[in-house]
């Protein structure tokens, strides 16, 4: 046989072998799926909760506001309503608090209904759930439900996020004063801004010196991961101002 084609066939053979133990897995993985019926007993906050058997639950691909937030008060009185009633749950992992990581079924997708009603934001999304929990935060920001409460300058920034670098251009088209507001990802970090007015300017996650085109969030981490976030940025009564999302 033509060595040209003998080498053609051996990557065929490879790649069909390759995909047919990928798909093995897949069907293995759904298998394997365990949906558990169970009692809620007491909510931790937005995101988390005990149930009867004293294990302690938190609901993946969301992240509720802390509880020293005032807006926190919404995620937690919804999940309260579930307390001392038997909902279904699926455990995909336990994290480092050892916490086990899951959906909740009500029999609606929990998860992802406390998005949809914009009492959290999207995080960590599972890889085959990202379109569903990017467009139920698009659209829960776009009606300003739940903790989105639309900010009077919603029309006034635009910003392009370049995470590789750890920096954001920022144009402020209405160039109004920054004092008060606050930009997160979608984890926990904030960086809150100083008295400065600017119609554009960079922000650095790394440690450095403001002046007048950079300013920087002095984190001795990265702060936006490589494949896929959202920035929000908070005007100073907490109102949305402006939104983005990469890699969804």
């Amino acid at each position: 046989m033509n060595k040209k084609y003998a080498f053609l066939l051996a990557f065929f053979i490879t790649l069909f072998v390759f995909a047919l133990f990928h798909l093995s897995s897949l069907l293995i993985s759904e298998k394997n799926k365990k949906i558990e019926s169970v009692v809620i007993s007491r909510v931790i906050d937005g995101d988390t909760l005990i149930l009867e058997d004293n294990r302690t639950i938190r609901l993946i691909n969301i992240n509720s506001p802390e509880k020293n937030l005032q807006i926190s008060n919404l995620a937690i009185g919804f999940l309260k309503s579930y307390e001392n009633k038997s909902v279904n749950i699926e455990i995909i992992d336990i994290d480092k608090y050892n916490r086990y990581l899951a959906r909740i079924y009500v029999p609606e997708y929990l998860n992802l209904r406390i998005v949809e009603l914009g009492l959290a934001s999207k995080f960590l999304v599972q890889e085959s759930e990202l379109k569903l929990f990017s467009n139920a935060e698009k659209n829960a920001i776009k009606n300003h439900l739940g903790i989105w409460k639309p900010s009077i300058y919603y029309n006034c920034f635009s910003t392009d996020i370049n995470p590789k670098e750890e920096k954001i251009i920022i144009i402020n088209n209405c160039n109004i004063s920054m004092t008060g507001f606050t930009i997160k990802d979608e984890s926990r970090k904030i960086y809150s801004f100083k008295n400065i007015s600017f119609s554009k300017i960079t922000l650095h996650s790394n440690i450095g010196k403001d002046n007048s085109t950079d300013i920087f969030w002095n984190s001795k981490t990265d702060i936006w991961n490589n494949d896929r976030d959202s920035l929000y940025l908070f005007d100073n009564n907490g109102g949305i101002a402006h939104y983005e999302s990469y890699g969804y």
